[in-house]
């Protein structure tokens, strides 16, 4: 008889973990699915359909093509990770992660809300239809003073 965990781990969450240099990565995905990829490193993983969430944790040099998102993408304790939505995520939270490039079309990419917390090298990639993007960094530092009786937290800009 199935236990609930594996259930659970067969029916609604998928699990991709210590690939290696494996750039043939293909998930047939389901709204209902999340999917948690671990500690891969040099692999592409292509979720191809609509998948509720999906969470990068402690990966290095992963690519990751992802059609739709229903609910979010996280990126945790990354290093030099490339994430790619072919069509619409509401939400990228990249956490703990240094070196993560964006690429989300233009059309349904400005929608998308982008929340970062201690990361470095962040870029964002709107892509045009015709497949040229421009690129935009996530501001890395921030200069908190007391205004008014309370502390107020502005970007940081390096004149120069």
């Amino acid at each position: 008889r199935e236990t609930y965990k594996q259930w659970y781990q067969r029916r609604v969450r998928g699990v991709c973990e210590y690939q290696s240099g494996n750039n043939d990565i293909a998930i047939d995905a389901q709204v209902s699915q999340s999917l948690y990829v671990f500690k891969c490193d040099n692999s592409v993983i292509n979720v191809k359909g609509k998948i509720n969430s999906v969470t990068l944790d402690n990966c290095k040099k992963v690519a990751i093509i992802v059609d739709t998102l229903v609910a979010s993408m996280d990126c945790v304790n990354c290093t030099s990770v490339k994430v790619q939505v072919n069509d619409k995520a509401p939400i990228l939270n990249i956490d703990k992660t240094d070196g993560c490039q964006v690429f989300v079309k233009k059309a349904t990419g400005l929608d998308t809300e982008f929340v970062t917390a201690k990361s470095s090298e962040v870029n964002i990639c709107l892509v045009e239809e015709n497949g040229e993007y421009s690129e935009s960094s996530i501001a890395e530092q921030f200069i908190t003073k007391y205004k008014d009786g309370k502390f107020v937290t502005e970007l940081y800009e390096v004149v120069g």
